[in-house]
C-alpha cells in the first residue's frame, strides 16, 4: 500500500512538473507571438511609407 502511494506521489509529482514546463513553454511562445505582430505591424508601416514615397517618383 505504501509503495503504491509512494509511486502516485511520484507520477502526480512528474506529472505536475510536465505541467509546469508547459504553462512556460505556452508563455514564451505567447510572448513570441505578441513579438511577432508588433514587428508585422511596424514592417506593414513602413510598407504604407515605402509605397507613398515610391508613388512621388513614377513617370506618368
Amino acid at each position: 500500500m505504501v509503495e503504491s502511494t509512494a509511486r502516485i506521489t511520484a507520477m502526480i509529482e512528474h506529472s505536475s512538473a510536465e505541467s509546469q514546463s508547459i504553462a512556460a513553454a505556452s508563455e514564451e511562445q505567447s510572448a513570441s507571438m505578441e513579438e511577432i505582430a508588433a514587428s508585422s505591424a511596424a514592417l506593414s508601416q513602413m510598407a504604407e511609407e515605402l509605397s507613398g514615397i515610391v508613388g512621388e517618383f513614377k513617370v506618368s
